[in-house]
């Protein structure tokens, strides 16, 4: 495939995307007939350590080879041994490789061009992205959106669509007419399910939506509303078979004591932001946390065996409730964030999530001490055998696409995994939780989803982000270290710099436009 029809390519996306063209910034190329990855230090996604250097192979979008090509390893195979070439080598010496990263908690605004935000993502390395919402669209249309995005050089991340069960559509509420939705949702191309309270937390239709969807190959991902989390907390719905819990709902709820519902005030109303955001914190103050650890981990392990059960924490998503004024001046906030997501996260009752009217330093402190326990009961659960996932659920509350995706591989590093296991949380247990079996991996035969980066993220994570970090010399001269140089997605070859260039450019005239 030529680069001139790459570039033709382009433009008309542009045009169908009301982008001007000059705007947009094709990948490097592909996907090729053969592209080798020459000599590169490997870190491979399985939590296993970093090896090399290697040569990868990939032809077209599947990895065919990872060969060894330290001393002892070119020594066995002997004097007559040609290391591989391709339509396209790039050179890797000094550089690290790792499998592309899964965002299992994603959500895509139509406040802002969907082009921004698949930006923002490639440019930070995430290349498969699990769906919950495309601005209003019906699930018909968030299958026609992810077929659109399918074709090998859209500027996209692979999408999987979970669109939510809510609706006045009365089949939602009723255990086999639910089976029947989910099966004509299979034949639409829908990959799973995402279930957000009532009425998919009704204990007979979360039961019957998860059997059938298991049947029909698809995922649920479960949201535990407060409105639903009596009876059904994080083993409950565990057990039911849901794939994966999105946040930290349920778990604490699943360890009461001497109590079996929250203390909640009698004027309390679940549909009032600050308030359910104030008390989702202050139900892990109430909770046992020896039962918690003693006993709430292993009946999830045990559903987990049985199920393949996996946790995605989104740790990053509640940081404003901790510290509000840390996220409202993020330094990547000036370059990368447009005008009308910094308009919509301001304080305002008809936003999602703009909650924060007269957030106080006790509040935080609440959300502070919650946080300590939190990230200790994922760390443990992990320890022990549990499986966890990277969701950053970005676009709301100061969150911002991409860098959110790689602060929440940062909170996973704070609660205390191994930075080998943040990536095989990044990226094989995001795919084990897709259903994906040749995903997640850097190994012969799988998806050519790879990163290439000139700094090692397990080192320093905060390389990851667009930004790059800010270093110092000892005689306090500042330089800037920047991470990822191209995001591999189906074996075509995004600039992950030049997409983020882009992204700034969209900022810099969305500012000018802006009265």
């Amino acid at each position: 495939m030529g680069r001139a029809w790459l570039s033709l390519w382009f433009a008309v996306f542009a045009v169908i995307e009301g982008i001007p063209a000059q705007q947009t910034v094709p990948p490097v190329g592909g996907p090729y007939n053969r592209l080798v990855i020459r000599g590169a230090m490997m870190i491979d996604g399985t939590g296993a350590p970093p090896s090399g250097p290697v040569d990868i192979v990939i032809e077209r979008n599947v990895i065919t080879q990872v060969i060894p090509v330290d001393p002892v390893s070119l020594a066995r195979r002997g004097p007559g041994f040609q290391r591989p070439t391709g339509d396209r080598v790039i050179e890797g010496e000094n550089l690290y490789v790792m499998p592309g990263i899964v965002d299992l908690h994603t959500h895509i605004s139509d406040r802002v061009p969907s082009e921004y935000i698949f930006k923002l993502w490639l440019g930070h390395g995430v290349t498969s992205v699990r769906v919950f919402s495309i601005g209003s669209k019906s699930p018909d249309e968030m299958v026609a959106e992810k077929r659109r995005l399918a074709a090998p050089q859209a500027i996209a991340p692979r999408l999987y669509v979970y669109p939510f069960w809510r609706g006045d559509d009365p089949r939602l509420s009723d255990p086999e007419r639910a089976r029947a939705l989910v099966r004509e949702w299979k034949t639409k191309g829908i990959d799973g399910i995402k279930i957000s309270g009532k009425p998919g937390l009704y204990p007979d239709v979360l039961k019957a939506i998860c059997d059938e969807a298991r049947r029909q190959g698809m995922g649920v991902a479960v949201h535990i509303g407060q409105d639903g989390v009596v009876p059904m907390h994080a083993l409950e719905v565990a057990r039911a078979g849901a794939t994966t819990i999105e946040h930290h709902y349920g778990y604490a709820e699943a360890a009461f004591s001497d109590q079996t519902v929250q203390d909640l005030p009698a004027h309390y109303n679940y549909l009032d932001e600050p308030a359910r955001f104030r008390y989702t914190a202050k139900v892990w103050l109430e909770t046992d946390l020896e039962k918690l650890m003693t006993q709430v981990i292993p009946e999830l392990l045990k559903s987990a065996q049985e199920t393949g059960f996996v946790m995605v924490p989104t740790f990053a998503v509640y940081e404003a409730n901790r510290d509000l004024m840390r996220v409202q001046t993020l330094s990547w906030h000036e370059r990368f964030t447009l005008p009308t997501l910094m308009d919509y996260w301001r304080p305002n009752p008809r936003h999602h999530g703009a909650y924060h009217y007269a957030w106080a330093s006790g509040d935080e402190a609440i959300w502070d001490r919650m946080y300590r326990r939190w990230l200790e009961f994922v760390n443990a659960y992990k320890n022990r055998g549990g499986r966890v996932a990277v969701g950053s659920d970005a676009g709301s509350a100061y969150h911002l696409y991409g860098f959110g995706t790689i602060r929440e591989l940062e909170m996973l590093e704070r609660a205390g995994f191994h930075p080998l296991e943040v990536i095989r949380a990044a990226t094989l247990e995001g795919a084990r939780a897709l259903g994906e079996a040749r995903l997640g991996v850097i190994r012969p035969g799988y998806l050519a989803d790879v990163l290439v980066l000139e700094e090692n993220p397990l080192a320093d994570f905060k390389v990851l982000y667009g930004t790059g970090v800010t270093r110092f010399t000892t005689d306090g001269r500042a330089f800037q270290k920047h991470g990822l140089k191209y995001t591999i997605r189906d074996g075509v070859v995004f600039d992950a710099r030049a997409l983020l260039r882009d992204v700034e450019e969209m900022v810099r005239q969305a500012k000018v436009r802006k009265p």
